[in-house]
């Protein structure tokens, strides 16, 4: 644990100590053996630029309590208060049972006093994901009941769900603001996050291996195409498919994305239903009146749309017209596989890429049905610039050379690809 201490989280701690008193437990010493922090000190931001400059022994949050720190109760009263606060959750509540379980779930969760810390943190200093977390718990204990899990495995997605993103504490907070465009390099941070909170959690050996799994394997996706292992199938765990889903569910409540509305998502899920567990998705009808009774986005501007049709279409005859190239390589081929997916995924929903002239007419025949496509070409281009990035994880070498001009290139249909999506 010790080896996961950074600037970020330490500035956390002890800018949260100006308000709250966190108060050492035990000496603090370095790694080479200097006292760092007796016990008994108060923690405060005088002491920041002492403690930054050293590995701690033992890691922060084992030698430090702090005031009023979250308990299982505590959790309780925020989920239930963050229920009370939305109609959409307070029906899949009222779908499984008056309080969905969420009580007797909740309160069997096994809480660490150094997690208990970490998660008090999170809730002062990084507030947007506390909130998520919670959120990903009611959602997931709510697919773990419809998928006929026990109140022990429930409780274990449950604390996966709460600890999902404990990760993300320790990278820089700034790179998490919706507003941020992150650059290749600072992806890496984020891609470590499942990682980084995997190994907090298998460092308490009360919490049952199945937690840690599901939080490494939340961005994990069926097909391969996830992270941090790209791990296939049934690889990946049932807690940790469940997690997947949620986080993708998760996008129409979240007010960084208010143009989540639940018709979008719905598209967003059956564009990817391959990429996700079987039978998950379809626990989430629940939501179809809500889909039925939302009107139709003012956004969706016919010229807008026509366009990203005609760009859909073309990035797929760019990329078929080097398919008999002498550059085909491992890079090719796992661009060639993602993409036949999403070509089969978009002509189950009618979108025929040979005939792009067709679905324009039918836009022009129908303009109602642009409400219904809008999702699905939005979604379709979201996959391009995914499978940029994956290959990025995958291949990063290879593919720095896709931000040279084309011309100059060995991957040039990768180059072409990433100019047209900068171009949209």
């Amino acid at each position: 644990m010790h080896e996961l201490q950074d600037e970020h989280y330490l500035r956390a701690v002890t800018e949260l100590g100006d308000i709250r008193k966190i108060v050492t437990g035990r000496d603090i010493y370095s790694q080479s053996g200097i006292k760092l922090v007796a016990s008994g000190i108060q923690i405060t931001s005088n002491l920041y630029e002492r403690l930054v400059k050293h590995k701690m022994l033992p890691p922060l949050d084992m030698a430090l309590s702090i005031e009023n720190m979250l308990d299982q109760k505590a959790i309780l009263q925020d989920v239930l208060d963050l229920i009370q606060a939305n109609d959409k959750l307070k029906g899949m509540v009222d779908a499984i049972g008056k309080d969905g379980g969420y009580r007797r779930v909740i309160l069997t969760i096994q809480l660490p006093a150094p997690l208990a810390f970490k998660l008090t943190v999170a809730r002062e200093k990084y507030r947007r994901i506390y909130q998520h977390s919670l959120l990903l718990l009611i959602i997931s204990v709510y697919l773990a009941r419809c998928d006929g899990m026990n109140l022990q495995e429930e409780e274990w997605v449950a604390t996966a769900a709460l600890f999902h993103d404990i990760g993300l504490l320790h990278i820089d907070p700034g790179l998490l603001e919706p507003s941020h465009v992150m650059s290749a390099n600072e992806r890496r941070h984020l891609y470590a996050h499942p990682l980084t909170a995997y190994l907090l959690l298998c460092e308490f050996p009360e919490l049952h291996r199945h937690i840690a799994d599901a939080v490494l394997e939340h961005h994990e996706r069926m097909d391969g195409s996830g992270y941090p292992r790209g791990l296939h199938g049934e690889k990946i765990s049932r807690y940790g498919q469940i997690l997947a889903v949620v986080e993708l569910a998760a996008k129409a409540f979240d007010p960084d994305h208010p143009g989540v509305s639940w018709k979008k998502l719905e598209v967003m899920l059956k564009l990817n239903s391959r990429r996700y567990g079987q039978g998950l998705i379809g626990y989430l009808n629940i939501f179809r009146d809500d889909l039925a009774a939302e009107e139709p986005s003012g956004s969706n501007d016919m010229e807008r749309l026509i366009a990203q049709v005609r760009l859909i279409a073309k990035l797929f005859e760019d990329f078929s017209r080097h398919s008999d190239t002498s550059c085909r390589d491992k890079v090719f081929d796992f661009a060639q596989t993602r993409l036949a997916g999403l070509r089969l995924e978009l002509s189950d929903a009618g979108f025929d890429l040979r005939d792009p002239d067709g679905l324009i007419q039918l836009f022009t025949d129908d303009p109602e049905c642009m409400s219904e496509y809008a999702p699905l070409l939005n979604e379709a281009l979201w996959r391009f610039k995914s499978l940029m990035l994956e290959i990025w994880r995958h291949w990063p070498k290879e593919a720095d050379k896709y931000d040279c001009e084309p011309e100059r290139s060995e991957h040039v249909w990768l180059s072409e690809m990433k100019l047209l999506l900068l171009a949209a």
